[in-house]
């Protein structure tokens, strides 16, 4: 429990991050920028968003067209959701 509740925490504090970053970037250049989930995983590490769609797409076809829909969504949504989607899901379990 406490394991996903620390998962939890740490995918809301990198949200946090990434609308950090957006902002500094919207502010640096004069419009808004806002980085979208595949752009910043692709920024960590190219190839395995590349390999990560690749089995998606031989895997699980099926599911392809919402998770590319969810990857264009901004990272900071994106992450923030899943954040406190799993700890909210671990307080509610826990009691």
């Amino acid at each position: 429990m406490v394991l996903f509740r620390l998962i939890g925490l740490l995918l809301i504090t990198l949200a946090l991050m990434a609308l950090g970053s957006d902002a500094l970037r919207s502010l640096e250049s004069g419009q808004v920028e806002i980085r979208s989930f595949a752009e910043l995983w692709a920024l960590l590490d190219k190839a395995s968003l590349d390999a990560f769609l690749t089995w998606v797409t031989a895997h699980a076809g099926a599911i392809s067209g919402p998770l590319d829909t969810a990857f264009s969504y901004p990272a900071w949504a994106v992450l923030g959701v899943v954040g406190i989607v799993i700890a909210g899901l671990i307080r509610i379990t826990r009691g």
